[in-house]
Order: C-alpha cells, then structure tokens, then sequence
C-alpha cells in the first residue's frame, strides 16, 4: 500500500473546491432581482404598443410610425434581455403541464378580444395580459430557485 503525503492545506483547499462544486450542481444562480419586472414590461410595453399605433386614425401617420418604431424596440429589447438572462442551464425549467396552461391564457384573452375589437383589441389584450403573465411565471420561478 502507498502512502501520499498531502499537506493539510492542500486537502483543506480541495475539500473547499469540491464544496462549491456542489453547490454550484445542485441549484443554479437565479437570475437578477431586476429582471421578472424588466422583461415582463418590455413585453407588456411593446405590445400595447404596437396595439396604440393600430388605434391612431390612418391620417396621423408618423405618430402611429413613431409607435411602430418604440414597440419594436421594445420587443427587441425584451428578447435580448430574456436570451441573456433565461438562457443558462437550469435557470428556467420546461413547466409541467398546469404551468404551461398559464402561458395559454393571454393569447386566449387577446383572441377572444380580437373579435370584439379588433386587431387593437389583440394587441393590447396580448400586451397587457401578456406581461402580466410573464410576471407572475418569473417570479415563480425565482421563488422556487431560493427555495432550493
């Protein structure tokens, strides 16, 4: 049998880096507290949006354009922000089937609106409710990350 000499803090250095392994496997960094209200309102705000400028009367070209020009920024900007932040493993899980109903719901509201209104109607359901359901689903999804 062979006998390795290891000083004690070379064991205590590894018994330390094997500790944060751990515990970087076993529950990932949520994401920052700033981000479920940032993104759910660029959601929100660039679909509403986009449902304002489809309201404006044809003559008023360049504020509805100006809208056009907001609201895509906005989405843009919630897509940057969402791929950066939601796209690191383990961060944001594929939800079980009564969570994924959830996401179902603003689309329906926006549809049934649709009817009513519009395409206006639409988009501002979609944008408003939209956001709001991004909101609650992030922060969900936060609290069960600090519960683990």
């Amino acid at each position: 049998m062979t006998v390795h000499d290891i000083a004690p803090e070379d064991a205590l250095a590894s018994l330390r880096t094997a500790a944060r392994a751990r515990a970087a496997a076993r529950r990932p960094d949520p994401w920052p507290g700033w981000y479920p209200v940032t993104a759910a309102g660029l959601f929100g705000a660039g679909f509403t949006a986009i449902g304002l400028s489809v309201l404006l009367p044809q003559r008023l070209r360049l504020p509805a354009a100006l809208l056009q020009l907001v609201a895509a920024l906005l989405l843009v900007g919630h897509v940057v922000v969402s791929h950066r932040i939601e796209h690191r493993p383990g961060i944001v899980p594929t939800p079980a089937y009564p969570a994924a109903a959830a996401h179902l719901l603003p689309p329906a509201a926006a549809g049934a609106l649709a009817l009513l209104f519009g395409p206006a109607g639409f988009l501002l359901t979609l944008g408003v409710t939209g956001g709001l359901t991004h909101l609650l689903v992030l922060h969900r999804e936060r609290a069960r990350a600090d519960a683990s």
